[in-house]
């Protein structure tokens, strides 16, 4: 973690990191966006109208709770759409070296990560889920900040790291 800070002394990392911050945020929207409407697809009669999924406003008063399935499904899809946006973005303007990361082994480290991204997202929702039944989006906002850090790391230094091309040994190898 020093290292983190560290590095955000350096004019190219902070304005990576900031630029990571703003993609993983419209990508958090867009995982948001498709949760939330795969959720009142499924419970569309328990809610007033769509934004009320957000809310957690049921039309009894009483918190809603999906079947884990579809929660699960939601949070897989919303994943895969937000995997998807931020990986391209991160190849043409998030990192100053994307292109370090647009080949098939860029792909592959990132797909990689991502798998245990949503290993990370999937198990916490299903802790959380457990734990806190009904509380879909505050669960949702710690998994995904949770991830989001991880992502960043991950990418900076595994992916979209131009040291990696000339540095075989620190290589991850597919």
């Amino acid at each position: 973690m020093n290292e983190f800070f560290h590095a955000l002394k350096n004019k190219r990392a902070r304005r990576e990191f900031l630029k990571s911050v703003v993609i993983g945020a419209v990508g958090g929207l867009l995982d948001f966006m498709i949760v939330a409407v795969i959720l009142y697809a499924e419970g569309h009669k328990y809610y007033e109208n769509f934004f009320s999924v957000f809310l957690g406003n049921t039309i009894s008063g009483e918190p809603h709770n999906p079947p884990s399935s579809i929660y699960l499904t939601a949070n897989l899809l919303g994943f895969i759409v937000s995997f998807v946006f931020n990986y391209v973005m991160c190849c043409f303007f998030v990192y100053e070296y994307g292109n370090v990361g647009r080949n098939k082994k860029g792909l592959l480290k990132c797909i990689l990560f991502a798998a245990i991204g949503l290993g990370i997202t999937t198990l916490g929702s299903l802790i959380g889920y457990a734990i806190m039944p009904g509380q879909v989006w505050i669960i949702k906002i710690v998994i995904t900040i949770l991830v989001a850090l991880f992502n960043f790391f991950t990418r900076k230094y595994f992916v979209f790291n131009i040291a990696l091309i000339r540095d075989d040994e620190n290589t991850i190898q597919l």
